[in-house]
């Protein structure tokens, strides 16, 4: 199951959206307002692991590798691929994409998953995607401040 969404976010410097992604406070913040725990953030260039605890009727782990990580002056990207996911998922990919357009960025996340029963996936999908929908207002919230 695919989704993807674009957040416009005017008078944003592409370089300050770029240093945020990498700060581990935009990471907490993005996550405070769920039953998240974060146990583990070494960053998002390639190779590097985030680890979170998901409650949902219990703690489960889901843990992510960080690959494809590029930046040129007008278009920043990194993707976290699943390596220890919970549910009975068999694949996570989240593309994150910051495109520079005029004087801010668009944000673009992209997600997708596979589950090994399709009923299962598309019942716990909406769940998943959660965390990313809500970004429509908190990406704009936290870069207001800028």
């Amino acid at each position: 199951m695919k989704y993807t969404q674009k957040v416009k976010i005017k008078d944003l410097s592409f370089k300050k959206s770029i240093s945020e992604f990498k700060n581990f406070e935009f990471v907490k913040y993005l996550t405070m307002y769920q039953p998240i725990k974060i146990i583990k953030w070494e960053g998002i260039k390639n190779e590097d692991i985030a680890f979170f605890k998901l409650w949902f009727f219990g703690w489960k782990n889901f843990k992510v590798k960080h690959s494809n990580y590029s930046k040129n002056k007008n278009e920043f990207l990194f993707v976290d691929y699943g390596i220890d996911l919970p549910f009975g998922l068999q694949s996570w990919q989240h593309e994150h994409k910051v495109i520079k357009k005029n004087s801010g960025v668009i944000i673009i996340d992209s997600l997708n998953i596979e589950h090994k029963n399709k009923i299962l996936g598309i019942l716990l999908f909406p769940i998943l995607l959660f965390p990313i929908l809500i970004r429509k207002i908190l990406y704009r919230l936290y870069f207001s401040k800028f």
